[in-house]
């Protein structure tokens, strides 16, 4: 278990850079532009490579080909890379073709709500992006590889590297060319990002064994199972931006900052956590190691649980002091910033659920049983596209926000049984090991603390330090429970003494 919080803090390290440098490229933009028409369009260029690939493929893709390469072995696993490199290429960039031709009503698509003048002035920035399909579908098939051979910091760091291409790019254009520079940063974004970890297998690169036909029937059931799922965690955020775009102009961006926002943590800490669990699932539960693969997740529910509350709780009442931080000399009128922390808040009401659905998706990806996925998936996609309209015309944009919240409560309810009943109830009684103590207690302290500091602070000095004694109040009596954790502490902080 030790190996696998390493492996969990080594990914973290890189995600963390990923994402503050997505927060860097975020902030930038929002200070060129803050929340216009302009900033809108910029961000649909920005985010609709990996929107495509990831609803096509991305987590479909690793759920099905991480297992299969655990299962294949050196030699087996890089002829199924090859096979499905060719196919992957052939289809996407046949994809790209057709999305630049039909690029105008993409874009109605992505954004209804932009003017028609916008989308025709930008209508060969976005053919321009369709250029880096390919290339970002390719990447999710290297990474499956290098993931499944525990080499997990090079997949890790393709977030930073397109990031890092983005934020040069706006930095070496002028202000007035910003749409430019994202779709210029973007394409040479996911050729660098592919160069990279296509190098990175070169270690443990092994010639491919001479076998055909190793996309078989049983890895696209696995693949359809988990794409069903993974699909709509993927698309709801831009379901939910989609709709925002229906509201004034600058909604859509005002929606993408706050996602991001909340983004930052789920994807450093529940993300490193799932990228890690994902391969040691893949491995026992396949071959019959049930006790060690229920042990695993269990562990991992436990320490998602724990974090998510952690972060979520301040978060919640605290979201005007993180936006004022995050987005500091960003060009916002003063009632975008207020909508923007509002946002904010709901958003991260919702980061618990977000992170327990995670696990509970990687488990179920892991044993091949994939009909819950199914179930939920669409569940959760219905629930935003009827509660989304209705919501945003009742009370606005929050109301997107909410629906957005609710698909994922619905869908972790929804999990939580199945997994009581597929995994067996003492996974879940074991992650919620001692929970009065390690999470009920913490949580309940949490909210008084920041309800406290919520009502009595005024200054943002005084919020952020009440922000930052509720994460204290919460983790002392874990910290202080925890034989375990405890002694893993004290000796890192002999370690620092010395």
């Amino acid at each position: 278990m030790s190996s696998l919080i390493k492996s969990g803090l080594i990914v973290s390290l890189f995600v963390l850079a990923g994402r503050l440098t997505g927060f860097g490229r975020e902030w930038l933009l929002a200070f060129r532009g803050g929340a216009s028409e302009h900033t809108d369009i910029a961000i649909v260029l920005l985010t609709f490579p990996d929107l495509v690939v990831n609803l096509l493929l991305g987590g479909g893709l690793t759920a099905a080909l991480v297992p299969a390469y655990k299962r294949l072995g050196p030699g087996g696993d890089t002829a199924l890379l090859m096979q499905a490199c060719r196919i992957i290429g052939g289809v996407f960039v046949l994809l790209a073709l057709s999305v630049a031709i039909l690029a105008l009503p993409t874009l109605s698509l992505l954004a209804p709500g932009l003017s028609e003048s916008t989308r025709d002035s930008f209508v060969w920035h976005f053919r321009l992006v369709t250029l880096s399909l390919p290339m970002a579908a390719l990447s999710g098939a290297v990474v499956a590889l290098l993931n499944s051979r525990e080499r997990f910091a090079l997949g890790a760091a393709g977030t930073l590297i397109f990031n890092l291409s983005v934020i040069a790019s706006l930095l070496v254009l002028p202000a007035t060319e910003t749409v430019t520079a994202i779709a210029a940063g973007a394409l040479i974004g996911a050729g660098l990002r592919l160069a990279t970890q296509t190098w990175g297998l070169r270690p443990v690169w092994t010639p491919p064994i001479g076998r055909h036909g190793l996309i078989d029937r049983t890895l696209v059931a696995q693949f359809l199972g988990s794409f069903s799922f993974l699909t709509v965690l993927v698309i709801l955020p831009p379901l939910a931006r989609a709709f925002s775009s229906l509201d004034d102009a600058g909604s859509l961006s005002l929606f993408n900052y706050a996602y991001k926002l909340v983004e930052l943590p789920m994807g450093v800490v529940i993300g490193s956590i799932v990228t890690v669990l994902l391969p040691r699932l893949a491995a026992d539960l396949p071959q019959g190691s049930a006790a060690a693969g229920h042990a695993s997740l269990a562990t991992s529910l436990r320490f998602t649980l724990l974090f998510s509350l952690v972060i979520a709780i301040p978060s919640i009442f605290f979201a005007d002091v993180l936006v004022h931080i995050a987005f500091f000399s960003a060009n916002f009128r003063a009632d975008q910033f207020d909508t923007l922390a509002a946002l904010a808040s709901i958003g991260f009401i919702a980061l618990p659920f977000q992170a327990m659905l995670n696990v509970y998706a990687s488990a179920f990806a892991a044993s091949g049983h994939t009909r819950p996925l199914v179930v939920t998936a669409i569940v959760m996609l219905f629930s935003v596209a009827v509660l989304a309209p209705n919501l945003l015309a009742q009370i606005g944009l929050r109301g997107v926000m909410m629906s957005y919240g609710i698909a994922y409560l619905l869908g972790t309810i929804l999990l939580t049984w199945h997994t009581a009943r597929h995994f067996g109830r003492a996974t879940l009684r074991s992650a919620l090991h001692h929970a009065p103590t390690n999470i009920a207690l913490p949580a309940a302290a949490g909210l008084g603390v920041a309800c406290l500091g919520s009502t009595i602070g005024v200054a943002t000095w005084s919020r952020l330090l009440w922000a930052c004694l509720t994460v204290i109040v919460m983790l002392t009596p874990v910290i202080l429970s925890d034989q375990r954790l405890r002694t893993a502490c004290m000796k890192r902080i002999k370690g620092h003494g010395r």
